[in-house]
């Protein structure tokens, strides 16, 4: 089995079997994992708000990014009607002010991206003051949330 890691602000999408596409750490970020079992096609966006990932280049906005996540998908044969799409990180820590909840931020305009497409989220896991991890298995129906004690969980 192969696994490919998604750094953060870069996303990977994969028809090859037995690839299994990761996203470590979200924190605040968001992974966005569109999944076509059947097709075979998988794919993670990790998602940050432009200016928050310590990297020189311009970073994608979210809709940019998902706008990425989605061309690839078909590009590997995935068909829009058999897409599954799953959110997962996002978190919240402390108290934070409204206009510091970057994790609120990134969901939002996830959610309403995906809504001005007319599309839902299949399952998410965000939110709360979790630092957790997530990855999709090519050709699987579900995304696996891990969790900061090692739980892991099916969205």
């Amino acid at each position: 089995m192969q696994e490919v890691i998604v750094e953060r602000a870069s996303m990977a999408v994969s028809s090859r079997p037995s690839t299994v596409i990761t996203a470590r750490s979200l924190g605040s970020t968001l992974a966005v994992i569109v999944t076509d079992p059947c097709a075979g096609v998988a794919g993670i966006g990790h998602c940050v708000l432009p200016g928050t990932s310590g990297k020189n280049q311009a970073t994608p906005t979210v809709l940019e990014q998902m706008r990425e996540l989605f061309k690839h998908m078909l590009q590997e044969g995935a068909s829009a009607k058999d897409m599954k799409v799953f959110l997962c990180g996002a978190a919240t820590f402390l108290h934070e002010p409204k206009e510091m909840a970057l994790g609120v931020k990134l969901y939002q305009k996830a959610v309403k991206a995906l809504e001005k497409n007319g599309l839902s989220a299949s399952g998410e896991h965000v939110g709360g003051p979790l630092n957790r991890s997530v990855s999709v298995e090519v050709g699987s129906a579900n995304a696996r949330v891990i969790l900061p004690d090692k739980k892991e969980i099916l969205i």
